[in-house]
């Protein structure tokens, strides 16, 4: 059983810690979180260690495994900014996917996903490195899912779907079959996409439109 330290100690981190131990290959052995007043207490029984200062100390005393336990909400760049720092420091970030999700076998996935309860990935989709599939998430057959994308709770992409990095795909949203999202985008919880989205906006809406561009 490999050991494993967790980047975050909220909400997120609890459901990935979760799908670890149900995995049964991995040992958490303790998670790191930026928040003084969570050092030395403990989260699901794990203890919260310090912060990311720790984790050369904590290479060298033979644990390399990681994962990335902040979530996001709208922006994916902090979890990006996380993820990259742990591999440059020589971390394996390991693969969260909960025994009751179903994954096609001929889905191609990147390295460090969460993929959560109920959700369900057809066959040929492509998940990037680093990707959220959240609670009860459908990805339809043939979808591109790039590297840092977020795809909340109840969110469905149809078929051909391509969504790229670093978006966010809000709760309960739903996409038409051969849409494509561009980067660094945010759909609103409930959004309903029938027409392509550009890169750095928010849409809202049913059907989708776009609120503002990121930035304004």
């Amino acid at each position: 059983m490999k050991q494993v330290i967790g980047l975050g100690a909220g909400g997120h981190a609890k459901v990935v810690a979760e799908i670890l131990k149900l995995s049964g290959d991995y040992e958490v052995v303790g998670l790191l979180d930026p928040r003084q007043e969570l050092w030395n207490t403990e989260v699901l029984g794990i203890p919260v260690m310090g912060d990311d200062t720790l984790l050369p100390e904590l290479y060298n005393r033979g644990i390399h495994c990681a994962f990335i336990g902040l979530g996001t909400v709208g922006d994916t760049q902090p979890r990006r900014r996380l993820y990259e720092k742990v591999c440059q420091q020589g971390f394996q970030v390991v693969p969260a996917i909960h025994p009751r999700a179903v994954v096609a076998p001929s889905v191609k996935i990147g390295n460090g996903p969460t993929i959560m309860a109920g959700v369900v990935v057809n066959a040929d989709a492509q998940l990037g490195d680093n990707v959220i599939i959240n609670t009860g998430v459908i990805v339809e057959h043939d979808c591109v899912v790039g590297s840092h994308v977020h795809i909340a709770t109840g969110a469905q992409l149809a078929s051909t779907v391509h969504v790229d990095e670093g978006t966010h795909v809000g709760l309960g949203a739903s996409t038409r079959q051969r849409i494509r999202i561009g980067r660094n985008a945010i759909i609103g919880a409930g959004a309903v996409v029938v027409d392509d989205v550009p890169d750095n906006v928010v849409v809202v809406g049913m059907p989708a439109r776009v609120l503002k561009k990121e930035g304004e």
